[in-house]
């Protein structure tokens, strides 16, 4: 009965960790539909449905082969390397080319050219932490892998609205500041 509730208590956490950020990701819709103009929010929303591909593309199935040979293989060491190597240049590769030609990204999508900078490295910056993230899990580790997952939401959203509501109203009132 100990499995069970192990692979219950495991399944809760990694599907709060999973769900919980989606939720807190929702509410921004309501920010940015209320705060951004109608252009601009239609950019990021271009913006965010190429990231969601791009991101399938980034981790290319690593892992799924990640857990299929760390559960397999005794040399887990050398399976991290081998995993963290291959997600590391491909992500290094696709951030050379995609900023050489973020400027024809830009043109293609319609959208600034700032919102393909920003996206090419968040997208790179997913893809390097997909093996650490991977170990955890792999470790039995969910109340941290939650917690870094939900932590990271959490502060993606508080700075959402720090940018969005308070620092235009502080540049407002503040005219001369920094």
């Amino acid at each position: 009965m100990g499995l069970y509730k192990n692979l219950f208590k495991q399944t809760a956490i990694y599907g709060l960790a999973t769900v919980l950020p989606r939720m807190l990701s929702f509410l921004l819709v309501r920010l940015y539909t209320g705060i951004l103009p109608t252009a601009e929010y239609g950019e990021v929303s271009i913006v965010l449905s190429w990231m969601v591909f791009f991101n399938v593309v980034l981790s290319y199935g690593m892992e799924t082969a990640f857990f299929r040979f760390y559960s397999a293989e005794d040399d887990k060491k050398n399976v991290i390397a081998t995993s963290t190597i291959s997600i590391f240049w491909t992500s290094i590769i696709f951030l050379f080319v995609a900023l050489i030609f973020r400027n024809t990204l830009a043109n293609l999508a319609e959208v600034d050219v700032q919102y393909i900078t920003y996206t090419v490295w968040i997208l790179v910056l997913d893809a390097l932490v997909l093996i650490p993230f991977s170990k955890l899990r792999a470790n039995q580790r969910p109340m941290v892998y939650a917690a870094i997952k939900i932590g990271n939401v959490v502060i993606n959203l508080l700075l959402n609205i720090f940018f969005l509501m308070y620092l235009p109203k502080l540049a407002d009132a503040n005219p001369n500041s920094v």
